[in-house]
């Protein structure tokens, strides 16, 4: 959007230097229909600006999503400028939490572009046993890998090992690997490097 000149400041010095006895009736009132227009004119800028502060905000935020079964919950944030998500997961999944889990990961991935990094932490989800969660597990793995994603890192301490064995399996027959960290910090730092500097 144009922001025009004001010419509030001229008219503002007219009339510190005249007095009004000096000035004509028409000229008065030509000041005043152009002092109406410009605040006309203000009010529409200042109602774009304030609706372009809430894209802008919004894009920041990006987009969350929080759930829970009886015996599961998961909280997922994308952040737009950062291009970068952010995954918290604890307790016990079973296929019908798995599904309401998996709908609202791709749901905040469609916020994130090509080449996103993800932090995961599941070092307090519960072995469940249910085979029938590998097919949300590829669902996830294949959208990350549509999406070209640049990093994808684990918070996996206290995880059993018969879930992370068939994740880990599922991720690297799609061609995706998994970079394990014991801490939110580790996995920070991680992010800081450059892409070339990782090795697995």
């Amino acid at each position: 959007m144009v922001v025009r000149e004001s010419g509030f400041s001229g008219i503002a010095e007219k009339y510190k230097k005249k007095q009004l006895k000096d000035l004509k009736e028409e000229e008065i009132l030509t000041d005043i229909f152009q002092l109406l227009e410009g605040v006309s004119v203000r009010e529409k800028e200042i109602s774009w600006a304030k609706r372009r502060i809430k894209d802008l905000e919004r894009e920041k935020k990006g987009e969350s999503k929080v759930g829970r079964t009886r015996s599961a919950m998961w909280a997922i944030r994308g952040f737009t400028i950062e291009n970068r998500l952010y995954v918290k997961m604890a307790g016990e999944f079973d296929y019908k939490g798995a599904k309401q889990f998996s709908n609202h990961i791709l749901s905040v991935l469609d916020s994130l572009r090509s080449g996103c990094d993800v932090i995961v932490d599941v070092s307090r989800i519960q072995e469940n046993g249910d085979k029938k969660n590998a097919f949300h597990i590829r669902k996830v793995a294949c959208t990350l890998e549509q999406l070209n994603v640049s990093r994808i890192i684990c918070i996996a301490d206290g995880l059993p090992k018969p879930v992370k064995e068939r994740v880990n399996a599922i991720f690297e027959e799609i061609g995706l690997t998994i970079l394990e960290v014991p801490t939110l910090d580790a996995a920070s730092d991680l992010l800081r490097k450059e892409k070339h500097h990782l090795r697995v």
